[in-house]
């Protein structure tokens, strides 16, 4: 189920979720309803074995007190009310706290079904889960939609980035990147990806050889996100994070700006926009720290290559041989671009939305191909249906 958030009438993205959660699915033929789910990626030491396993441990749905009876009164009259006949689902505040949102979502998804109001505190949302209406909300409407909550949540990480960027400045930004990823480039960045792959495997293999136990247990999508920040780092803007192996202090800033954005998504009231906020609380104080190191990264390697640039047209920049350019990477395709001069606050917002949005997107895809994979092995090899609670693969 791939779920979408919708604020009547803006559009609003749901997926900020990032705890001890690896990977978050639904079967047709298994019943998810109130449970936790947990990933790994588990290594046999002898036969070199993968397995892909969910484990699921059923949980009581929260229920709900006076306090939550009153924060869903106020926001249906917040909200207008009813919409038409759609189904209202009205959760408990526990739902934000004690649990990841995703469980909740599908608990209602169950009991209302793919198209549903979510009433919550001064917040309300149509969650969509049908491809249909996603297709006609994302694709055939896309332009009849606000970015809404998104872009209030992204505005003071992203700046002016394609996620939360208004529509005029989505189009200009999205005219000079897009020539960046052309044919020549993408095929030097095949080189990247293999040797940020094999970094990852060579970690695997070490891991395997000082294993005293006969399993190592990895976090699946954990180990996907450092491949994909290290990918992106060298692809986009030339800088090697090495998060395979060690956890810097910029990716431990990216990972705490996801979840100051996870927090402001579900919070009811938006304290952090008081003036002295980031200031007196202290994960205001940590938010606007982790902000300042990744744009004091991001600035110096702006900095760095606009002063080894080279301003040529669009053309001649597709042409250059990109397998033997010492820095071939976005950022320096996007500062030698003749006619596309922006200021460094623009690129900064661009490299920004790249690094923040692209790893986790990405690492959430790795994921479920290799245990939908996994899935296709188990149900070919026993000659049956695969159970979404585990699943094997062997290399």
């Amino acid at each position: 189920m791939a779920t979408a958030l919708l604020q009547h009438p803006m559009l609003v993205n749901g997926g900020f979720q990032r705890d001890e959660v690896s990977l978050l699915g639904v079967s047709k033929t298994a019943n998810l309803r109130s449970a936790t789910t947990t990933n790994h990626l588990k290594f046999r030491k002898k036969s070199l074995q993968i397995r892909c396993q969910s484990t699921r441990t059923e949980e009581k749905k929260p229920r709900r007190n006076l306090f939550d009876n009153a924060s869903n009164l106020l926001t249906n009259l917040l909200s207008g009310g009813s919409l038409g006949t759609m189904p209202v689902a009205e959760g408990a505040v526990s739902d934000l706290f004690s649990r990841p949102f995703f469980f909740s979502l599908y608990d209602w998804f169950l009991e209302h079904g793919a198209v549903y109001k979510l009433a919550f505190g001064p917040k309300s949302f149509v969650v969509v889960s049908d491809p249909i209406v996603a297709r006609h909300i994302l694709r055939e409407n896309a332009f009849s939609y606000d970015k809404g909550v998104l872009a209030d949540i992204l505005e003071p990480i992203m700046g002016k980035g394609l996620i939360p960027a208004d529509l005029d400045t989505w189009k200009q930004r999205r005219r000079v990147i897009a020539p960046g990823f052309h044919a020549l480039f993408l095929e030097a960045m095949v080189k990247i990806f293999t040797d940020c792959s094999e970094r990852t495997i060579s970690k695997f293999e070490k891991l395997l050889e000082i294993a005293k136990a006969e399993v190592v247990e990895l976090d699946l999508e954990a180990e996907f996100s450092s491949l994909a920040l290290d990918i992106i780092g060298l692809g986009v803007f030339n800088y090697d994070f090495g998060s395979v192996t060690k956890e810097s202090p910029v990716i431990k800033a990216v990972y705490g700006t996801l979840f100051e954005a996870e927090h402001r998504s579900t919070f009811y009231i938006p304290y952090w926009k008081l003036p002295l906020a980031r200031w007196v609380v202290p994960r205001q104080r940590k938010f606007h720290n982790d902000l300042m190191i990744i744009n004091d990264c991001l600035d110096g390697l702006i900095r760095n290559a606009k002063e080894t640039r080279q301003e040529t047209d669009v053309e001649k920049l597709q042409q250059r041989d990109y397998l033997n350019l010492k820095d071939a990477n976005l950022l320096r395709f996007l500062v030698d671009m003749r006619g596309a001069d922006v200021d460094d606050r623009q690129l900064r917002d661009d490299l920004m939305t790249m690094l923040i949005a692209g790893h986790e997107t990405t690492a959430a895809v790795l994921t479920w191909a290799v245990f939908l994979l996994a899935q296709i092995h188990t149900a070919y090899c026993c000659g049956g249906s695969s159970s979404i609670s585990s699943a094997s693969t062997a290399y």
